[in-house]
């Protein structure tokens, strides 16, 4: 294998009948059941782990393609057939824990077919669960680097091409004689010297669009400002998957890109990948004047803490294009509160949550149903708090304890964990009960917040002062049978 080796950069199929965010849950991925005739690739984000491996292996000289199985609507027999004529030397496929089973299944039958590949998983799963993933399938090497993925690419790579042994490589673990070996810790990459992202061999345009606040949708692109949360949230996912520490690139490169993006490929929404966009106030402030100075006519979206913002930061936000906010709210019961989110109070959220309607910014409420200490009483009271926030999107998800958080460790030794099957933790399944609530009663409960809120926002939206039944009859229709068949079927 010598420098002109083919390496294949593979964004692996959604399992059957599902569609999967990899990118989600701090990198070990969320998925939901769909209709087969359903097609996908307009709700999968493009992965910034593949535009920028695709930098690094340009400016190595390495002869590379990309391929994006979710992007093409490809199945599984599809995908093992495309690899299988591009016949690479290393293949690099991101490993999600819903996906597992049917990552390393894919690339199990893509061995069988080019059994002189080397196959090397990525991802926050590589990192947390190395020896899971080693041992489930035939995938040779995990590289354990931090997110975006790409730190010790190169050395890898080199170690691999001349045949070297893998014990030199830092931040990997590799199958060897059915042994599987851990090298040292990996050194991460300066998040600040980033190389600039590629978008040459994988076009960002068809991918998951960005709805504004009038209905109208938008293909976006990810951009990374900065990384890191440094918040001590028992139950959440990030810092295993991003780190703990808040590190950032400098605002002019930030702009650079989404300017490049504008102009070369029309992209004119894009969602700052920060794990928490306004944890430093005045850098947030600052990213928006320089976008503002630049006067580019584009639309974002951002994830932040509702103890992060105030008044005058969303002001400028949304004078430099912000169109929506992820609020992670996670409860309405303050008890419940304190243990979810300490710091925050049930009054900062409603007072940050009016001030942003009053801008007109859309606000979407990730609400987590089935925290050890939930009943009918809590439930309830976040339920009664959803409807006085209302929020213009409710993202309901289950608690799912994953594994190296600290929510794990509490609910396996209380035996609150139902299964530990990874393809059920989607954020959509009960994973864990309740120390006074079974799935059953979780799932009851769920339907019923839906149709709540379904029915409430139905209101809304027949009454709005702006009368979208007039400006804006197709989409006003598509909302409001999407709300009728959710009080239906309240299912989402």
């Amino acid at each position: 294998m010598g420098k002109d080796c083919k390496i294949l950069l593979l964004n692996l199929p959604s399992p059957p009948n599902q569609t999967l965010w990899r990118e989600n849950a701090g990198g070990f991925g969320t998925a939901i059941s769909i209709n087969p005739r359903w097609k996908e690739s307009s709700r999968i984000p493009l992965i910034p782990f593949f535009p920028y491996a695709s930098s690094i292996l340009l400016n190595e000289g390495y002869e590379f393609k990309v391929i994006d199985c979710q992007r093409l609507n490809l199945d599984n027999d599809q995908s093992v057939r495309l690899v299988k004529k591009v016949n690479p030397d290393i293949i690099f496929s991101i490993i999600s824990l819903p996906s597992m089973k049917n990552d390393v299944k894919v690339l199990d039958e893509i061995k069988e077919f080019v059994p002189s590949v080397k196959i090397v998983g990525v991802g926050t799963v590589c990192r947390v669960l190395p020896h899971e993933v080693l041992l489930r399938g035939k995938i040779d090497v995990v590289l354990r680097s931090g997110y975006p993925y790409i730190a010790n690419m190169i050395k890898l790579i080199r170690a691999l091409q001349q045949n070297r042994n893998l014990k030199t490589v830092e931040g990997i673990s590799f199958v060897k004689n059915r042994q599987i070996f851990t090298t040292s810790k990996p050194t991460e990459m300066n998040f600040n010297e980033l190389p600039k992202p590629c978008y040459d061999l994988i076009p960002p345009d068809g991918y998951e669009t960005f709805e504004d606040e009038n209905g109208e949708r938008f293909p976006y692109v990810a951009v990374l400002d900065s990384i890191g949360c440094p918040y001590n949230c028992i139950y959440c996912p990030y810092p295993l998957g991003f780190g703990r520490k808040y590190t950032y690139r400098p605002i002019k490169l930030v702009a650079d890109e989404i300017e490049e993006l504008y102009t070369r490929f029309n992209i004119r929404a894009f969602d700052f990948r920060s794990q928490a966009f306004a944890y430093n106030k005045k850098r947030a402030l600052e990213i928006c004047k320089e976008l503002m100075q630049r006067k580019l006519d584009i639309k974002w979206t951002c994830e932040s803490r509702v103890d992060e913002v105030n008044r005058e930061l969303l002001e400028v936000m949304k004078k430099a294009g912000c169109r929506r906010i992820h609020f992670g709210v996670e409860t309405g019961d303050p008890e419940i509160l304190k243990v979810a989110k300490p710091g925050v109070k049930l009054e900062t959220i409603e007072k940050v949550f009016k001030i942003t309607k009053a801008l007109g910014i859309i606000r979407q409420a990730h609400i987590i149903l089935g925290w050890p200490d939930d009943d009918y009483r809590t439930l309830e009271n976040t339920n009664k708090f959803i409807l006085k926030l209302e929020p213009d999107i409710l993202n309901l998800n289950f608690l799912t304890p994953y594994p190296g958080t600290k929510m794990y460790e509490i609910a396996r030794k209380n035996s609150l964990i139902l299964t530990y099957d990874w393809s059920k933790y989607t954020s959509y399944n009960i994973i864990m009960r309740t120390k006074s609530l079974n799935a059953s009663d979780l799932y009851t409960i769920k339907q019923k917040m839906v149709r709540d809120f379904s029915k409430q926002k139905l209101k809304r939206l027949i009454l709005q002062k702006d009368r979208p039944i007039v400006k804006r009859p197709q989409i006003f229709v598509n909302k409001a049978k999407t709300l009728v068949n959710r009080i239906i079927f309240p299912q989402f």
